[in-house]
């Protein structure tokens, strides 16, 4: 009986996992500043990538790239939408989206992907109370993510909450929990470390 056990976990290890898509995060940018997209977090084997975006007024530049750019001429919101596909034929989507802001609302515009869009100049750069600790965050973020479930759900509660992009990234780093440490220091890269 034991014999069959180990079998069928042997068949269900080396089965091929299909696809799943990751659009990455929420951002609320500027008109004109150009947001960089990150589909690196999907999963699966031999992936190739498809972004789009809804509604028109919008570029994207390198779409079939796990790092296409998005630039939006006008303001609104847009939905961006990322399909994922293996060799075998296997595909998901995966959508985010992007508020752009006219350019005289830069007081509301917050960068949820710290560093991942045009710098300062152009309104977009960390939010509120991440702005002045961003070297610190970026080395507790690497360490807690090396420790325990414990130790990663400490850090993610020292990240503050005033304003609504903070509990955003605050709430986007709990999920990160039960993930791999690999995984929480890609999360620590992608929000406060360059």
């Amino acid at each position: 009986m034991s014999r069959l056990l180990i079998t069928a976990l042997l068949l269900t290890s080396c089965a091929e996992v299909a696809p799943r898509a990751d659009a990455g995060d929420p951002r609320v940018m500027p008109v004109g500043a150009v947001a960089a997209l990150d589909g690196s977090f999907s999963e699966g084997d031999g992936l190739s990538y498809a972004w789009s975006v809804e509604p028109e007024g919008a570029t994207l530049t390198e779409p079939e790239s796990p790092f296409a750019n998005f630039t939006a001429d006008a303001p609104g919101l847009y939905t961006l939408r990322l399909e994922v596909c293996d060799a075998a034929g296997r595909c998901d989507v995966a959508e985010t989206w992007a508020r752009v802001e006219p350019p005289g609302n830069a007081n509301k515009v917050s960068d949820w992907g710290l560093g991942e869009f045009a710098g300062a100049a152009s309104g977009a750069g960390l939010p509120g109370g991440f702005k002045d600790d961003e070297d610190d965050l970026c080395d507790r973020c690497r360490q807690a993510a090396k420790g325990t479930s414990g130790q990663w759900v400490k850090f993610c509660n020292t990240l503050p909450e005033d304003t609504k992009e903070e509990r955003s990234i605050r709430g986007s780093c709990q999920s990160q929990n039960l993930k791999a440490s690999n995984e929480r220091n890609n999360w620590c890269s992608r929000y406060f470390c360059d």
